[in-house]
């Protein structure tokens, strides 16, 4: 063989012996980064257990220390069936779930401990994760709440987040939180609903609409009123300046009205019809743009004692220290309709200081706000709705999967009866 082909040779087999060890590191290197990506995954269901056991055991807590006229050992019982009831079949076969209800003299405590398998993790030695949540539930005073669902139902949310459409994760979480208030007292509730995209739908005396006369309501959609009509909760005064139904131009974007009542989309003011909220919310789909303000706005007005729903519901006074008023607040986009501003003028900016005015003036007056940004992008938005909620760290959810948006509810369930209930 001459020295050529030697060298040929050598270097032949030296290739080979490297491409070796290169995959000898590259599968090496791999481990770590298979390990990580499958922890993110374990440690995901992880959270999304830990939240199920923790909103089970705020219901089972919240049920029995509100069911009224019970002895202790009844209470607990109530407390568990409503955990059991809340947990899947699945979860309460597993053998390493305890949960435990306590009642004292004020209140009922619990406290549920369990472990997950993990899959990945496993690899690296940790088999399970363990979960321990805990609860402290009061028993009731005589607090009444009264809650204004101010929901977006713009044509986004038929997009969806995570795996679910963005509006049925919305529906599905409202009506668990109507359902589990509601079963701990519903006597000392009032539910209301405004639906909002670039207009709303509703019924209001002909006296606060521009042209109309002669006694009864007038049904229709309407964009905001005049500034600075479209800042308060005072219904409209005087003459035609300060009413809704303007004959403006309005919007590039403005919707036809047609769609909201085919969509089922109307605002519905205070009440203890339960059956009739959950119904109108199962039946609501999405349509038009997005006007936040003006949803703000009717929800400010759905709970004023001053307000133009107060000749049709009984709404309880803002000085009344037994009644708590909450409006929730949803949407998934930035102001797309214009609003009326100082002089006349109309157009998005001034919806967008419009919206920030109007949470500053019904947290003046008593009401707690609650605010959710369901997949939100716009950062000054974002940062608008967590400023318009009455505690920016607590009462402001970002929310960008339908586990977030069922989470969120649960969170804001336990928020609301926190004031009469709740004591941790």
């Amino acid at each position: 063989m001459s020295a050529t082909k030697k060298i040929s040779s050598v270097w032949k087999r030296f290739a080979k012996a490297n491409r070796g060890s290169t995959g000898v590191i590259f599968a090496v290197s791999l481990v770590p980064i298979l390990l990580a990506a499958g922890a993110a995954i374990d440690f995901s269901n992880f959270y999304a257990k830990r939240n199920h056991v923790q909103a089970a055991l705020d219901a089972g807590s919240m049920a029995g220390a509100t069911a009224a006229g019970k002895t202790d050992s009844e209470r607990v019982k109530i407390a568990n069936d409503t955990f059991k009831a809340n947990m899947s079949a699945t979860d309460l076969a597993n053998p390493n779930i305890k949960v435990k209800f306590t009642p004292n003299a004020k209140t009922i405590v619990g406290s549920a401990t369990t472990e997950i398998p993990t899959s990945f993790m496993s690899l690296a030695g940790m088999n399970t994760l363990d979960i321990s949540t805990n609860s402290e539930v009061s028993i009731p005073t005589d607090k009444n709440a009264e809650i204004a669902f101010v929901l977006d139902y713009s044509g986004s949310m038929n997009e969806v987040a995570g795996a679910q459409v963005k509006y049925v994760a919305m529906r599905d979480a409202v009506t668990k939180l109507v359902n589990d208030l509601t079963a701990a007292n519903p006597t000392k509730l009032k539910f209301g609903l405004v639906p909002f995209s670039d207009q709303v739908l509703t019924d209001i005396p002909k006296s606060y609409v521009y042209g109309q006369t002669g006694a009864g309501n007038w049904t229709g959609c309407t964009l905001d009123n005049p500034s600075p009509y479209n800042l308060t909760d005072s219904p409209p005064t005087g003459g035609n300046a300060s009413k809704w139904n303007q004959p403006t131009p309005g919007w590039l974007w403005t919707s036809g009205c047609g769609g909201y009542s085919t969509r089922k989309l109307k605002v519905r003011p205070l009440s203890n019809d339960f059956t009739g909220l959950k119904t109108q919310i199962s039946a609501m789909t999405p349509y038009a743009n997005t006007h936040i303000a003006l949803g703000v706005q009717f929800g400010f007005q759905m709970l004023s004692p001053n307000g133009i729903y107060s000749s049709s519901s009984s709404i309880a006074s803002y000085a009344d220290t037994n009644t708590i008023k909450y409006l929730v607040l949803l949407t998934d986009g930035t102001q797309t309709e214009a609003a009326f501003g100082p002089g006349g003028t109309r157009d998005v900016t001034n919806g967008e200081k419009n919206l920030v005015t109007l949470c500053e003036n019904a947290k003046s007056a008593g009401i707690q706000i609650l605010t959710m940004a369901v997949g939100v992008d716009d950062v000054a938005t974002s940062a608008r709705l967590q400023n318009c909620a009455s505690d920016p760290t607590q009462n402001f959810f970002v929310i960008n999967t339908s586990d977030d948006m069922a989470q969120a509810f649960a969170t804001i369930t336990g928020q609301i009866a926190q004031q009469a209930y709740l004591s941790k």
